[in-house]
């Protein structure tokens, strides 16, 4: 082979090595490349995934935040309420209503009353607004105020209410027909303002208050129990029958309520000739639903009653009448009483508890 044939080989080879390490060179520097622009843009995209991310997870608990923050109580009627947060401004058309708000430290939220009981001295409606009765509200009042609810009771004005309601104000009915509804009562009135914990420490006391009673005659016989009649109103007679708090505080004291034996339910009248005919033990009366039932003479002066039982041997008590219509923790008062009348040999004898 000629020299110049290993030269012009040498030349080739080269040449080739060159290429080759050309296109190498090439391809590392385009997968450099193509490496870099994926990781410029992983830098580009991730921030504003990122930042996506965070806001989506800073609606949802923004969303997780205001439904916690909703409250939902079912009133005495079984009706759902739903409050955005706690109430600031409420009305309150119930006595008993303003002692339980009064106890859990509430009443500096309440801005209106109703008439009745400004016009009847109630202590803590004192220097609060009114804003109407059972026979109406003031309705232009009313949306002024845009209160955040009205607490009420039944036996008011319901149409009225119904147009409170179509002004976007909630209304929430207090109805306790028994003890066990008024723990519940008392635990809705604390969620409903934002005092939860304080309604709760109330309920539990006023609740092991009224189990501590019925623990001493739970166990009694019915042979042992008196038979009870609560008298409401006078002439026509009326009392309490099944279903209503009056009952529950009967039988929770011992004794048995006559209008319910005889199947008779809430709030009715009731015969003379009913009542001769079961012969209560016990005749118990507030002092103000009759008007005139202020002594127990306005009973045992009754001609009609002449020969009760109850009148006959001089077991007629007259109580305080809101420590017995007043579904709330002060009708333990009136449970102590009701159980002192019957039960003397127990609870003690019967003296009026304020």
């Amino acid at each position: 082979m000629s020299k110049k044939v290993i030269i012009i080989g040498i030349i080739l080879a080269l040449s080739v090595s060159m290429i080759f390490a050309g296109c190498q060179n090439q391809t590392q520097e385009a997968v450099e490349e193509t490496a870099e622009n994926v990781e410029e843009n992983v830098e580009e995209e991730a921030p504003e995934n990122a930042e996506e991310e965070a806001s989506q997870q800073t609606m949802e608990e923004e969303q997780q935040a205001e439904e916690k923050e909703k409250i939902t109580v079912i009133d005495g009627l079984g009706n759902e309420v739903t409050l955005d947060g706690p109430a600031e401004s409420v009305i309150v058309f119930a006595p008993s209503v303003l002692e339980v708000i009064d106890a859990i430290g509430g009443m500096d939220k309440v801005v209106g009353v109703d008439n009745w009981s400004i016009e009847n001295n109630e202590p803590l409606a004192q220097g609060v607004e009114s804003f109407g009765d059972y026979e109406g509200l003031n309705m232009e009042k009313i949306a002024e105020a845009d209160p955040d609810i009205i607490i009420r009771i039944t036996g008011q004005a319901d149409d009225d209410f119904e147009k409170v309601k179509d002004l976007g104000i909630k209304v929430y009915v207090f109805e306790a027909p028994s003890f066990d509804r008024a723990y519940q009562e008392i635990l809705n009135t604390g969620l409903i303002l934002g005092l939860a914990e304080e309604a709760k420490e109330l309920k539990n006391t006023f609740q092991d208050e009224v189990e501590e009673i019925y623990s001493k005659v739970s166990g009694l016989e019915d042979k042992e129990k008196p038979k009870v009649f609560y008298e409401i109103f006078n002439e026509p007679l009326w009392s309490a029958g099944l279903n209503t708090y009056i009952d529950d505080m009967i039988n929770k004291a011992g004794g048995i309520n006559i209008v319910a034996k005889d199947g008779l339910e809430g709030y009715v009248e009731y015969s003379v000739e009913k009542l001769l005919e079961n012969d209560p033990d016990i005749m118990i009366a507030g002092d103000g639903g009759m008007y005139d039932a202020k002594t127990a003479d306005i009973i045992l002066d009754d001609p009609r009653f002449a020969n009760v039982k109850a009148v006959l041997e001089e077991n007629v008590y007259i109580l305080p009448e809101n420590s017995v219509v007043r579904p709330n923790h002060n009708t333990v008062k009136g449970l102590l009483m009701f159980a002192k009348a019957m039960h003397p040999d127990i609870f003690g004898e019967f003296e009026i508890v304020e």
